[in-house]
């Protein structure tokens, strides 16, 4: 069955903007569960089977429920390693804010994706193997299968991974960037009001200020998505891209988004 990617998309949007995300501010304090996790614990198959498999879209808290109850035997096993003598509440309070760190990364990936099987006829796969090897999506173009990162940035431009890893060359032929632009408004503009601040850095707060207008909006509740313009020129550029590319190259995040 095909799907109508442009309803989907508005129901996606839709369901974003009414994420009650203050709601969830004290998750952002509780860092007591920061361990790598093992394949078990990972949330990436519930995640992608309600936001992207179908439009089941459950606010935070019942995806959370499906969660606990699907991997409480593998939670026990972890509390046991990393939390003996801990109350198995302050375990799930810990896995709730970490869980949501996840969730609120994959639901942007997950608007990129949307986006874009919306707007072009080449559509991407995305599934929970391939996230797990560090690929958001695949998608073939010109012939050439091509791997989609999607990569939070700020306005201080974190420096690229340029590994392309074996695993992920199985899968694609080249890897693209994505730049996701992270900001704080208020500090910035904060800055820009401040006469101690130089002027060489309120000329980088004015240019991200100016890029992150012109490729994303920020909903009232706060979050942010991409926009439509801001998709079909990351579409352009890595047809352009991916004339000269060779198979194993990596198009970084500064060839996608420059400022």
């Amino acid at each position: 069955m095909t799907r109508d990617w442009e309803t989907d998309l508005n129901k996606f949007e839709n369901f974003l903007r009414k994420i009650d995300i203050q709601r969830y501010a004290y998750l952002r304090q509780i860092k007591t569960v920061e361990q790598n996790l093992p394949k078990e614990l990972l949330p990436l198959e519930i995640f992608y089977q309600h936001y992207w498999e179908t439009t089941d879209f459950k606010d935070y808290d019942e995806v959370f429920k499906v969660y606990w109850s699907k991997k409480r035997s593998y939670i026990r096993k972890f509390k046991k390693k990393y939390f003996y003598g801990c109350k198995l509440q302050f375990v799930k309070e810990g896995f709730k804010a970490r869980l949501y760190r996840i969730w609120m990364s994959i639901l942007t990936q997950f608007h990129f994706q949307y986006l874009w099987n919306a707007l072009f006829a080449e559509k991407l796969e995305s599934t929970p193997e391939l996230d797990m090897q560090g690929i958001d999506g695949v998608v073939e173009l010109k012939g050439k299968k091509v791997g989609i990162q999607v990569k939070k940035v700020s306005y201080r431009r974190e420096a690229s991974d340029r590994r392309f890893t074996r695993r992920q060359q199985e899968r694609a032929d080249i890897i693209v960037e994505v730049p996701y632009l992270v900001i704080d408004e208020e500090e910035l503009k904060s800055k820009l009001e401040d006469p101690r601040v130089r002027e060489s850095t309120k000329d980088k707060c004015r240019k991200a200020l100016e890029v992150f207008d012109e490729n994303f909006i920020k909903f009232d509740n706060g979050f942010v998505i991409f926009r439509r313009e801001y998709i079909e020129r990351i579409y352009q550029t890595i047809l352009e891209k991916i004339k000269t590319a060779r198979r194993g190259d990596k198009i970084t995040y500064e060839e996608i988004l420059i400022w």
